[in-house]
């Protein structure tokens, strides 16, 4: 007997949560000034704020002056200063390379 098995990334997953009712009177009411059923309108701003919490995370965002810095440290290194010297010499020896 063959069976058809989806792949994981098409596999639909249920979510659940409680709130209280004022909230989900709320959010339905939102769901409806779009004109989106509550379930629709849920996956779509569970999307939007996923995706943004991820950019959030993943991105830094830099000011013209902070890039201007960045990129004279990586073109133009200081120099170790002693105590880092230090510490490499003993993080070689502890790891033997």
């Amino acid at each position: 007997m063959a069976v058809n098995k989806k792949s994981n990334k098409d596999a639909i997953e249920r979510l659940a949560m409680r709130v209280p009712s004022a909230l989900k009177d709320k959010y339905t009411r939102a769901a409806e000034l779009r004109g989106e059923t509550f379930s629709g309108w849920a996956k779509h701003v569970l999307d939007e704020a996923a995706e943004r919490q991820i950019r959030e995370y993943e991105f830094t965002d830099m000011t013209l002056q902070d890039r201007v810095a960045f990129m004279d440290a990586v073109q133009n290194p200081p120099q170790p200063t002693e105590v880092a010297v230090k510490a490499a010499k003993r993080y070689r020896k502890v790891f033997g390379l």
